[in-house]
């Protein structure tokens, strides 16, 4: 692999991560933007001395003024929530009582609505940020996982979890609230 084409790669690559959070505006509409190959080059093109030539965008350059400024750094700093502690910010602001709610709050034992579920869920999707639909099925499983960790446990009621206590000893430090 040359240099030239390596730098082509990791051109599209930054490209696309940022695309990634302009992506999260609302309005965006996504458009792949590929830095030329070496191919594909006319005659006309300018030397740069080894150095890829810039690229040339149009639309999106505007999509720059909508977002606010990000450093490099903060990108890898944003740490993502996890699924445990929007469940229990959900619970604690009582944001979506129709689709979860306490069953014994000192117990942190909680339950999903069997008609709202789904809303809940999608929910959760676009919190994290999914391209694709997120589904109660995808959402418990998610939930499950958690019960090899020690996080939330599965209860034998249907559709009913329980923290544990390290959640929710150490969750009322993070309190947030969402949409």
């Amino acid at each position: 692999m040359t240099q030239r084409s390596t730098d082509i790669k990791l051109r599209n690559i930054t490209i696309h991560m940022s695309l990634m959070q302009i992506s999260r505006q609302p309005g965006f509409f996504p458009r792949t933007v590929y830095a030329p190959h070496v191919s594909q080059r006319s005659s006309d093109d300018e030397d740069h001395g080894g150095r890829s030539p810039p690229l040339e965008v149009s639309d999106e350059e505007c999509l720059r003024d909508r977002m606010p400024y990000v450093t490099p750094g903060e990108l890898g700093n944003k740490k993502k929530i996890r699924l445990y502690q929007f469940l229990l910010d959900l619970l604690r602001n009582g944001d979506m009582k129709d689709s979860i709610w306490w069953v014994d709050r000192d117990k942190g034992t909680f339950q999903f609505s069997s008609k709202h579920k789904e809303a809940l869920a999608h929910r959760w999707g676009i919190q994290k940020g999914n391209r694709k639909k997120m589904t109660y099925q995808k959402m418990a499983r998610a939930l499950r996982n958690y019960g090899k960790t020690g996080e939330v446990k599965k209860i034998k009621k249907k559709l009913t979890y329980q923290f544990s206590d390290e959640v929710l000893g150490k969750s009322h430090l993070e309190r947030k609230s969402y949409m």
